[in-house]
């Protein structure tokens, strides 16, 4: 688990949650959901990766229509993928060999 880059994605989603929580509850209801892990993230106390699925609030997403925020949404991936762990080395590699398809286009 690489913490600077953790704690860079958690700096950023805060950042983004304090804005759209002034004007959207569900954003400040996500941003309550995930103070505790958003905490220690910024703090660098998180030493081990939390299983995929048990980031709080990915259902605010779909069941409560925060994917209207693309870039929230964007930085809640970032941020969930880095503290399960960061992207593992086949979707690191599958990513690269996507975006090496698109500028060859």
């Amino acid at each position: 688990m690489n913490i600077t880059k953790l704690r860079s994605t958690a700096l950023k989603l805060q950042h983004q949650l304090d804005e759209y929580s002034e004007i959207d509850p569900e954003a400040a209801a996500l941003c309550s959901d995930l103070k505790p892990l958003l905490e220690l993230a910024k703090a660098g106390n998180l030493s081990e990766p939390i299983q995929i699925g048990a980031v709080p609030g990915h259902y605010r997403f779909t069941e409560k229509n925060l994917q209207r925020y693309g870039e929230l949404e964007d930085t809640y991936a970032d941020f969930s993928i880095e503290v399960t762990g960061g992207e593992p080395l086949s979707l690191s590699l599958w990513i690269e060999s996507r975006n090496n398809g698109q500028n060859g286009e």
